[in-house]
């Protein structure tokens, strides 16, 4: 499949452009800039009414009135923040799957010229952008159904949600729920998932069968792997309910570990290896968790399995473990401790170390 370009700018687009490079409005100047040179883009920005916005504040923009071009710029912003917060996708596909996304009947949302911080409306735009961004993949997954075995992951799944309804606006959370995990999983190479069935020629269909049954394939074999807390393991409950397994197995000139997470979601264990200064430094920095406010602080370490983020909001400070669990830096999960959690950990920590020496 090939997307279009535009080779010239039209008037419109040109002042388009314009609009988002002097604009301190919107967050996501880069994404916008890249998309107005497509030419779905192009076909949108044709259909933008021309009308004059009331503002209720002068904040975001700087005046009370805007142009209902500024609007769906402001609309497409806003729904390029929402897909990168909400799904962990490398940037060099972000792009081209948002393109992707943009064709499906759900883009009338960036048409929408109701203010986006009325709290009513804001519920509104971030329905329309579930919808817009899942559709693509979610069509695919139920046209495909029907040339694959019951047993394929493709029919496992939509069995899994076959009680939800798309259109619903409380069904569709619940499935933006499972498929970001599915997405979020695989990090990288989704973007055949994205590429809407009507575009595929039927010689082509077994191709992109294939990438989605691999895919939520991928989804399913991390969470089938399963493995029990076993007596002489040391770990903590966290207080969302997860378990953290941090055994410390060696304590000569480098520190080994057995490192685990448990969660409803996710569950894998792994042997991770420090340094003795490393070890001592997020030793120390663990125990001063409620002395060390003023700054945030990311250790890493000789072995890149394990990462900690130490970071401050509302005079509180938390940690961020990030954990590559295959050796491969797409697959990673991150727990957050709270300051509660930290301390157990600590203690969890020390209580070996001391028994140890």
């Amino acid at each position: 499949m090939r997307n279009n370009y535009i080779s010239v700018d039209d008037e419109q687009t040109k002042r388009l452009k314009e609009i988002c490079l002097s604009s301190c409005a919107y967050s996501c100047i880069g994404e916008i800039y890249k998309l107005l040179n497509c030419e779905i883009l192009q076909k949108l920005i044709n259909k933008i009414p021309k009308q004059t916005i009331k503002l209720k504040s002068d904040l975001l923009y700087g005046k009370d009135t805007i142009s209902s071009e500024e609007k769906f710029l402001e609309n497409l912003d806003k729904y390029i923040s929402y897909v990168k917060d909400n799904y962990f996708i490398q940037h060099n596909e972000l792009t081209l799957i948002i393109e992707l996304t943009l064709k499906n009947k759900y883009n009338e949302v960036l048409f929408d010229m109701d203010d986006y911080h009325e709290n009513e409306n804001y519920m509104k735009y971030h329905d329309a952008f579930r919808k817009m961004f899942l559709f693509n993949f979610y069509n695919n997954i139920k046209f495909y159904s029907k040339y694959v075995s019951k047993y394929n992951s493709i029919n496992i799944f939509l069995n899994e949600i076959k009680f939800y309804k798309f259109n619903n606006s409380k069904d569709i959370i619940m499935i933006e729920e499972r498929m970001s995990k599915i997405i979020n999983n695989r990090f990288s190479n989704i973007y055949n998932a994205f590429v809407p069935y009507e575009e595929i020629e039927k010689q082509h269909y077994e191709f992109y069968i294939q990438q989605i049954d691999w895919i939520i394939s991928d989804f399913y074999e991390n969470q089938l792997y399963r493995f029990d807390i076993k007596d002489n393991d040391h770990y903590i409950n966290l207080h969302d309910g997860d378990k953290i397994i941090f055994n410390v197995l060696n304590n000569k000139e480098k520190v080994s570990i057995k490192f685990g997470i448990i969660n409803r979601n996710f569950c894998a264990d792994k042997i991770v290896v420090f340094t003795q200064k490393e070890f001592k430094e997020i030793l120390e920095r663990l125990k001063k968790i409620d002395v060390s406010k003023k700054y945030d602080t990311t250790y890493s370490f000789i072995d890149s399995s394990l990462k900690f983020n130490f970071w401050n909001e509302q005079k509180m400070q938390f940690l961020d473990i990030i954990f590559e669990y295959n050796n491969n830096s797409t697959n990673k999960c991150m727990i957050s401790l709270d300051p509660r959690d930290t301390k157990k950990l600590y203690k969890l920590i020390s209580k070996q170390v001391n028994k140890k020496i």
